[in-house]
């Protein structure tokens, strides 16, 4: 996955990276107006379009920013020891104590914020750079002690790790966001700032009421609430993005590589598709080659069993956009071809969900194909859900889905190891078996005499259907005439 900006925006970037391997195309609704955004869709479509390729688009949300407010163009410096009274942007602080300096915040958090926080609450700034503690509240202003100061410019960040936020999850902003992404079709759609199942279902919620659109929900795990209780949000949610950044910054970077661990492991025993993120390849930014532990991060979060990794500035402000696609897709690939031998997934006892049908056949599948040596798995699916549970179980083949619908193949694009064929609607009359054995063969995944493995839904072929296993040899070569 890759994130579009002023580096990565032309039609011809955008082919380059889908060409260097991009599978996702991630839009930082944080960053551009509507109009940009437009375009971008447009450009992405035509470009995979063009180059033949199945790409999906990820609306990223901005969430509830907790930012400073306007300060002096110089900044202003923040001195330990010293106090500062944080109060709404806009006006004048109304109880401004003796001794302390007033600091703006953005209004629209500066109340809930006081409500929120409490003596000896940790209040961060500029992403963890400067530290200060909670001294004295009076809504919607508080005070706050220095603890580590520097310089502060405008708009930095505000973190509150260990406080638990009343901000909704989603803004007036993210709302309006959100409408424009269900118009241009968007795949997917991230929710920045997660805390609770309810900020999941009050998005599907929105989207069922306004709209006949139904993209893939990712929940952004990044605050102490979400990376603490995941449970209930892996239940509503459909897929996962580990978002190290604030993770960082809330919980400590040494906290968070386990936390990945076990984010991953427990996405990967749902079948939930999982998404790693932030600062994979940094240092690409302004260099062509990566540092040694970055490659090393990326190859891990493999091995863990994630099912995406993504750039950020890497590819949407950086000096090498495309040599950083490149660059990753390597790194994959090399992981993938070690991880029989370093991948944790192989430790986890998969089992089928009890009483399900398509689970047990999707196991099933994979066990067989393996067993007797095929090339590769055939899913014939409506919605990709048959594909989608043959990669929770991490076949050692190809998984190729054969759809009829480009859209909800694209949303396959967030899951590990599926490639996909958009074909004309099937319809149950058809040779279904000699049909999927033509078009693996059509498209290279097979050659005469391998044996592959298809599943479908037999007779209907209707959604949610998948209930038949069925091993085919491809023909022999037709012997030369004499």
């Amino acid at each position: 996955m890759g994130t579009l900006g002023p580096a990565s925006s032309t039609p011809d970037q955008v082919r380059a990276l889908i060409s260097a391997g991009l599978d996702t195309a991630r839009l930082n609704f944080s960053h551009g107006d509507h109009a940009s955004y437009r375009t971008l869709v447009k450009t992405v479509r035509e470009a995979a379009a063009a180059l033949n390729q199945n790409v999906a688009i990820l609306q990223d949300l901005q969430g509830p920013k907790l930012r400073v407010g306007k300060l002096p163009a110089e900044g202003v410096k923040l001195v330990a020891g010293e106090f500062y009274w944080l109060h709404p942007e806009g006006r004048e602080p109304q109880h401004l104590p003796a001794g302390y300096k007033p600091l703006p915040i953005s209004a629209e958090i500066a109340e809930t914020l006081s409500k929120d926080v409490r003596k000896g609450s940790k209040v961060l700034f500029d992403d963890g750079k400067f530290s200060s503690v909670v001294s004295q509240t009076h809504a919607p202003e508080f005070g706050v002690e220095i603890e580590v100061g520097g310089q502060l410019s405008s708009k930095k960040g505000i973190n509150l790790p260990g406080t638990p936020l009343s901000l909704p999850c989603t803004t007036e902003k993210d709302l309006a966001d959100l409408k424009l992404g269900l118009e241009l079709g968007v795949d997917a759609v991230a929710l920045s700032f997660v805390r609770s199942p309810k900020d999941i279902t009050f998005v599907k919620d929105l989207i069922r009421k306004t709209s006949n659109h139904r993209p893939i929900i990712v929940a952004k795990i990044e605050r102490e609430e979400a990376v603490y209780a995941p449970e209930g949000i892996l239940e509503v949610t459909d897929a996962m993005l580990i978002a190290r950044g604030d993770m960082a910054v809330e919980l400590g970077a040494q906290k968070v590589p386990v936390i990945q661990k076990m984010l991953i492991r427990m996405c990967n025993e749902l079948g939930v598709p999982v998404i790693t993120a932030t600062q994979m390849l940094e240092s690409m930014i302004s260099s062509p080659t990566p540092t040694r532990a970055e490659a090393s991060d990326v190859a891990n979060a493999v091995f863990d069993g994630t099912d995406a990794v993504m750039l950020s500035a890497e590819t949407a402000s950086g000096e090498y956009p495309v040599r950083s696609v490149e660059t990753m897709a390597r790194i994959i690939i090399e992981a993938e071809s070690e991880a029989e031998n370093y991948s944790a997934h192989k430790h986890l006892h998969m089992t089928p969900v009890s009483g399900s049908v398509v689970e047990s056949i999707m196991y099933s599948a994979a066990k067989v194909a393996e067993h007797v040596g095929a090339v590769a798995i055939a899913c014939i699916t409506h919605s990709g859900t048959a594909a989608r549970t043959l990669a929770k179980y991490r076949p050692k083949i190809p998984i190729v889905a054969i759809m009829d619908n480009p859209a909800s193949l694209r949303k396959l694009a967030f899951v590990w190891g599926i490639e996909g064929v958009v074909i004309p609607e099937i319809v149950p009359t058809d040779d279904l078996w000699t049909y999927a054995a033509d078009i693996l063969q059509a498209s290279g995944k097979a050659d005469a005499e391998d044996m592959i493995l298809i599943t479908a839904g037999v007779p209907s072929l209707g959604r949610g259907t998948t209930n038949a296993v069925k091993l085919h040899k491809l023909a022999p070569l037709a012997a030369p005439r004499k």
